[in-house]
């Protein structure tokens, strides 16, 4: 018998194993559209200069376990990258008749549990495409595995910061991108292989995807001006690399510096009770109280940030009481300054009114005395004046 004889009689011996052990299994947990299939979904995302292509399979326990020596020998990662790439190869766009390759940017697979002891695969494919910028195009999309027997195929479209004017499948999934099979639709299951666009420059941006895979659109980035989206992506790419050198780090400290100044402009921040430290001390005081009070906003600020920053990374559990905690202290603190600052300011409204200042006292001699004491000139009950420049005796 020859090899590739003896493959495919081993192949069918395997089949016919699994199909016998799922026959005899209870029906509870076999997966919703049957054994045998292979279940597409793709996820078009029109953004500016690109088609974002979220592609997913979801492999029955048959297809699951044919795929087993692939996966023995070249590993589930590398498995993966090239169902992807033979995704992206299958796959078809064209922007104005005129082809662009589709290619990876990211892979995936996951096992999960099936029926009778057997697994199931997820196959999750992040593919773009080129478009042209700054123009309204027309785009037509023909999904991978058009022809790869039974299954759901579903297409979603939905634009990016670009308005789609015109689009024949829908904005959202109804199987949550494979992830929940309507049960209404089990017996005819979806059967969407291609999708034909129209796309203008402009328009909302897309928040991060959730668990279901749908998208909501950032209800700040509708008010902000054209373009704003844009830097901020480019801030979060810059802040995201992992290469660290010299002029980065220069770049990071003033960026840091920039927005932290920008950051202190806005309400708070201790600059009310800076303001009215100065105004009590008042003078050379303002310099030697405010200094140091905004040196000690500015290093609580930081640390309190840093901190909160350690703990949400490590996943504490105890970063919403400590946000409490903190909450508290620094309003703790604010009264504490505010008690303060009014005691210090009744005590000078409190002593400037219980005692005569003393100055401008008369002398005696018809004019005022410059000291701040007074001169006796009564002695045994007459008067002795004394002289003055200018005058002489009698």
């Amino acid at each position: 018998m020859s090899p590739r004889r003896l493959a495919a009689s081993g192949a069918a011996v395997l089949t016919a194993a699994c199909a016998l052990a799922l026959l005899t299994a209870p029906p509870a947990s076999a997966h919703p559209l049957g054994n045998f299939t292979v279940n597409r979904y793709d996820g078009l995302v029109v953004a500016p200069g690109e088609l974002r292509v979220a592609h997913v399979e979801d492999l029955a326990e048959i297809p699951a376990t044919q795929a087993e020596p692939a996966i023995e020998k070249a590993g589930l990662t590398a498995w993966a990258h090239e169902r992807c790439a033979n995704a992206a190869r299958d796959g078809e766009v064209t922007v104005d008749g005129r082809e662009a390759p589709l290619t990876v940017t990211a892979s995936r697979a996951r096992v999960r549990p099936g029926q009778a002891g057997l697994d199931t695969l997820r196959v999750e494919c992040a593919l773009t495409a080129p478009l042209p910028e700054k123009a309204a195009h027309t785009v037509d999309f023909t999904a991978a595995g058009g022809e790869a027997g039974p299954g759901w195929r579903e297409i979603t479209a939905r634009g990016d910061r670009m308005t789609l004017t015109a689009s024949d499948v829908p904005g959202t999934s109804v199987s949550g991108e494979l992830s929940e099979y309507p049960e209404e639709l089990l017996s005819s299951p979806a059967d969407t292989r291609s999708a034909s666009l129209r796309v203008r420059p402009g328009g909302p941006a897309l928040a991060a995807s959730g668990a279901s895979g749908e998208d909501t659109e950032d209800g700040a980035s509708s008010v902000l001006p054209r373009g704003a989206d844009r830097w901020t992506r480019a801030l979060d790419d810059l802040v995201s690399r992992r290469e660290l050198t010299v002029g980065f780090a220069a770049l990071a400290l003033l960026l840091a510096v920039f927005l932290g100044a920008l950051h202190a402009l806005a309400p708070g921040h201790g600059k009310t009770m800076m303001a009215a430290v100065a105004t009590a001390r008042g003078g050379r005081a303002r310099m030697r109280d405010v200094l140091p009070l905004a040196a000690s906003v500015t290093v609580t600020h930081t640390l309190g940030v840093v901190a909160l920053g350690l703990l949400v990374t490590a996943g504490s559990a105890a970063a919403p009481s400590v946000i409490t905690w903190l909450g508290v202290a620094s309003g703790a603190l604010v009264i504490a300054a505010g008690v303060t600052l009014t005691r210090r300011a009744w005590h000078l409204r409190a002593s400037g009114h219980g005692h005569a200042s003393g100055h401008g006292h008369a002398s005696g001699h018809g004019h005022a005395s410059g000291h701040g004491h007074e001169h006796p000139h009564d002695h045994d009950g007459h008067p002795h004046p004394h002289p003055h420049p200018g005058e002489s005796d009698p």
